[in-house]
């Protein structure tokens, strides 16, 4: 049975918010063998008394340790800590037969089995811990930390072992009591300080702060905020930032989970009493803001800056939210296909946004279903390169108000595109003096990326100031009923489908695997259908039929990429040498083996965690792919 370790430092005033946590923790860990630890100074008996309530009740133990409040007269202060928030820093030496302690602010609530949590390997971490949500850039900076995050201490996993052996209690007393002028959040700002880059950031899961998320004070980077909507839908501790649900007007979005819990202790009838005794101070606020007040709002997808001087509302707009951009990528299937987790980060950060692809006209469809794409427009580089083409198509496209213009590959005839479309931003990868000359100056500097993906997506980072989101590549086409499609649905037998050629020979499967694999495929009783377009396909099907190969099924420049797509989605797996193949595979979420016999794999292969995909490098032999149909 695990053991947890859990401690809180409640005063009179928090005793039934301790109450209500510490009953979520021992309901969502049954299994566990859960102590709390209660530091305290002063409680009255009737506190003591709903404490151990707790433990008359459900299968665990408390331990009481007195604090001397006198022990810190001399650390900083303020209206919203009290002396109680500095007891959590003498845990560890409080506690000398604890190697790992959990400590809970009062106002947090326990969600689900807390075993995951205890079993991080801390190291020779201090704790383990949630990123703050606002002005964290302003803390570090007031702070002169060497870590790039400012954790929030209402929840720390704490390393006792590792904190005692540093004298930690020691060194964030003097720290504390030395820098009294800078520190502004008191236990927490020190505790930032002194531990600095000697901890581990812990899923928003573990510390989830609605409040804060919900009135935008947040400054978070994609993956957090990423994290903040994965955590939202089942957290595994709550923190109760701002108003409290025992009070009217609280807004917290978990509010109702929490009143959950308080209805099965002995504090709800107290708590309901209280919250019925309460004023809702929201309505107060709202009388105060009819009198003066000064707040950014989003009206009509629009944000607008909106200035109330006694009751008379003052409104102007600083930016139009339903933002246009565009993404110029006149290159092949896979190049497009990849540039979909560009196109969905756009709609992260710019949810509002309009979202336009430039393609060659072949390759439409490729961008026309892709998640997130609101519009394609096509230019044709055979027939429109040249001034006469680039001014039909500046004059044809629908959209005069650019805001931010991608453009892949640094393409020099689309960056003058774009220079001509009077973008706001031309966004590409650094090149040449061209380039530089062409481009805006961006913001923000962008990551180094090496995957064709990633370097594409890697754009938006010097216009939002964020790392990109790590998200999969999707694509969403119809499903169509064709000649071709009826003749796929009519073979009575598991569908393998396999690309065999690409656009660069070396990268092409050797004719006599590619024999083999297809009497393995057939041998087990599937069906082999070879795809692909063009002459080097043609001619590699003929050479199949002349070795005596003739047991697949031959779709060979059969099909445009609406039907391949639907193909795709018939197949129990797809084998792929073909990059671009590869991608629809993997956009469709198709079981993909992707085989790299040349170069390029660290720069095309499919990203690990985000596909149902096993990479192939090297010399594979036919039964080497053959045997991982099975894994994938």
């Amino acid at each position: 049975m695990t053991k947890l370790s859990i401690a809180y430092a409640p005063d009179d005033g928090y005793i039934n918010m301790t109450v209500v946590s510490m009953f979520s923790a021992v309901q969502n860990n049954t299994d566990s063998e859960i102590e709390f630890i209660i530091l305290y100074s002063k409680l009255t008996e009737e506190s003591i008394s709903k404490l151990n309530s707790i433990k008359s009740k459900f299968n665990c133990n408390i331990r009481y340790i007195k604090i001397d409040e006198s022990e810190f007269s001399e650390f900083p202060m303020s209206k919203w800590v009290t002396v109680q928030a500095w007891y959590r820093i003498k845990i560890p030496d409080l506690c000398p037969d604890l190697d790992k302690v959990l400590y809970l602010d009062c106002d947090t609530m326990v969600n689900q089995p807390l075993k995951d949590l205890f079993k991080i390997d801390l190291k020779n971490n201090y704790v383990a811990a949630v990123k703050d949500v606002w002005d964290v850039d302003k803390h570090l900076k007031r702070l002169s930390m060497i870590s790039d995050s400012y954790f929030n201490s209402g929840v720390m996993l704490i390393n006792c072992e590792q904190w005692r052996k540093d004298k930690l209690y020691q060194k964030i007393k003097d720290y504390a009591i030395t820098n009294k002028k800078i520190i502004k959040f008191c236990d927490q700002d020190s505790l930032n300080k002194v531990i600095d880059n000697r901890k581990i950031n812990l899923h928003q899961k573990y510390n989830f702060m609605d409040t804060w998320w919900r009135n935008y004070y947040n400054q978070y980077e994609a993956d957090d905020l990423r994290a903040y909507e994965e955590a939202k839908l089942n957290p595994v501790i709550v923190h109760l930032t701002g108003p409290k649900p025992d009070i009217k007007g609280c807004g917290n979005s978990m509010c109702e989970k929490w009143w959950y819990y308080t209805r099965l202790t002995d504090v709800y009838l107290e708590e309901t009493e209280k919250f019925k005794n309460s004023k809702d101070n929201s309505k107060k606020k709202k009388i105060i803001s009819q009198i003066f007040n000064i707040k950014n709002e989003y009206r009509n997808k629009d944000k607008w800056k909106v200035l109330t001087i006694l009751g008379f509302k003052l409104k102007f707009r600083l930016e139009y939210d339903e933002k246009v951009f565009v993404i110029f990528n006149t290159a092949f299937i896979g190049d497009i296909l990849l540039n979909n987790t560009l196109v969905q980060n756009i709609k992260y950060f710019y949810p509002h946004s309009k979202v336009v692809y430039v393609v060659q006209p072949q390759f439409k469809d490729i961008a026309k279903y892709q998640i997130g794409v609101d519009n394609v427009i096509t230019f044709n580089k055979k027939k429109g390169n040249n001034i006469f083409g680039f001014l039909k198509f500046i004059r044809n496209f629908p959209y005069k108000n650019i805001f931010a213009s991608f453009v892949i590959y640094s393409n020099d005839r689309n960056l003058i595109l774009s220079r001509m479309l009077r973008a706001k931003h031309i966004i590409t990868e650094p090149h040449n003096w061209f380039t530089k000359l062409m481009s805006t100056k961006g913001k923000y500097n962008r990551k180094t990326y090496t995957h064709k993906r990633d370097i594409a997506t890697g754009l938006i980072e010097p216009l939002t100031g964020k790392s990109l989101m790590n998200l999969p590549i999707r694509y969403e086409v119809p499903e169509i009923n064709t000649e071709v499609i009826k003749e796929v649905e009519a073979i009575n037998k598991e569908l393998i489908s396999i690309t065999t050629t690409s656009k660069f020979k070396p990268k092409d499967m050797p004719i006599k695997d590619a024999l083999e694999l297809i009497n393995l495929i057939n041998n087990s009783g599937k069906c082999p259908i070879i795809l692909g377009a063009g002459e080097v396909a043609q001619n590699y099907i003929q050479e199949l039929k002349n070795l005596g190969c003739t047991n697949f099924i031959n779709l060979v420049d059969k099909t445009d990429f609406i039907e391949l797509a639907n193909i795709l989605k018939l197949s129990r797996t797809l084998i792929s040498v073909d990059t671009g193949t590869m991608h629809m595979g993997n956009a469709l979420d198709i079981p993909t083996v992707a085989v790299f016999y040349s170069h390029g794999k660290e720069l095309w292969a499919p990203q690990e965690g985000l596909y149902k995909s096993i990479v192939l490098s090297g010399k594979p032999t036919a039964e080497e792919i053959y045997k991982t149909l099975d894994k994938v």
